[in-house]
């Protein structure tokens, strides 16, 4: 791609993004402030090869597959001092529930945990008493593949064995994971490199007995996702956002440089709730390139992001 006078010293960034990421992400007010910084966007054709295409500095994407990594892979090999945004072999951890989680337990922070969950494989395994014998009601039930796809969202609160053997809507493997009482509220902690910022948000309503007991008599003991409103679970958070405060930023911090180091990702962000029963918190899952548009001033954000790649690559040459 041709270069205007004066612009030979931007950083290019190529962006490689689906359609509803691009209308989001991509915004023109982030593309003027960055170039005013010397960062220059360019899309990619992910259908063509990148080394015809060009030049970047640097890659950012949110594809997945065979052709695509193949096609990072070739691009990698010919323009080595490259900085690809993020490794496929490491993004891919992400795409399965039960591997995303795994490097949490290895923080050694006793404040951090996981919830109980259990993957399982088939049918019969999910209408069996023993398979959940460890684990109790309710529960949350999710794809084992957090891929991007239609279905990866599709995910039930089930609150007894009834709503596993005949009320859900998802095929295994799935993820059964422990529902734990959290005030209704989550925190997200985005990421990138060394930026963390954690903001709260609300998520499921706590759930007392005497909603279980109404999902059991009205919905059979399960209920989707999106089915899931305060008209159904009503009373059980309120005041939810007053009752649980933030986590310390030290924490936080501390947290967001231990998935850093063990992913190997620069952008990601993690969702994670405050047990009601301790002191501790809980990651229940954790994105690739998440939506950062959604924090204040996520232009500078982002371009201090990339100005920071590009004095790396300026220290390394």
């Amino acid at each position: 791609m041709p270069q205007l006078a004066g612009e030979t010293n931007l950083f290019r960034v190529g962006y490689a993004l689906p359609e509803r990421k691009i209308e989001a992400f991509m915004v023109e007010p982030f593309i003027n402030h960055a170039k005013q910084q010397g960062i220059d966007f360019i899309p990619i054709d992910a259908s063509k090869p990148l080394n015809d295409q060009g030049p970047f500095d640097c890659v950012i994407h949110k594809f997945y597959g065979h052709e695509w990594d193949l096609n990072l892979q070739n691009f990698t090999i010919n323009h080595p001092n490259a900085t690809i945004i993020d490794p496929p072999s490491a993004i891919q951890h992400l795409h399965n529930r039960i591997s995303m989680l795994e490097p949490i337990s290895n923080l050694n922070m006793p404040q951090l945990h996981i919830p109980n969950q259990l993957l399982v494989q088939d049918f019969e395994s999910l209408k069996s008493v023993n398979t959940t014998k460890d684990l109790g009601f309710p529960m949350m039930v999710k794809p084992l593949l957090a891929d991007g796809s239609a279905t990866a969202h599709n995910m039930s609160l089930v609150v007894n064995h009834e709503g596993l053997t005949t009320g859900l809507d998802l095929d295994p493997p799935v993820v059964l994971q422990q529902f734990v009482n959290h005030g209704g509220i989550m925190f997200k902690v985005y990421v990138a490199d060394e930026y963390v910022k954690c903001v709260k948000r609300s998520s499921l309503p706590d759930v007392s007995n005497e909603t279980m007991e109404k999902l059991a008599l009205e919905s059979g003991g399960v209920m989707s996702f999106s089915k899931i409103s305060g008209a159904v679970i009503a009373g059980d958070a309120d005041n939810s956002d007053e009752k649980v405060k933030m986590p310390e930023p030290e924490f936080v911090d501390e947290v967001a440089k231990g998935l850093r180091q063990a992913l190997g990702l620069r952008l990601f962000n993690f969702d994670m709730i405050k047990d009601d029963k301790s002191d501790g918190y809980l990651v229940v899952d954790i994105n690739y390139f998440p939506g950062y548009e959604k924090l204040p001033s996520y232009e500078s954000v982002m371009t201090d992001f990339f100005l920071n790649i590009k004095k790396s690559q300026e220290g390394a040459s």
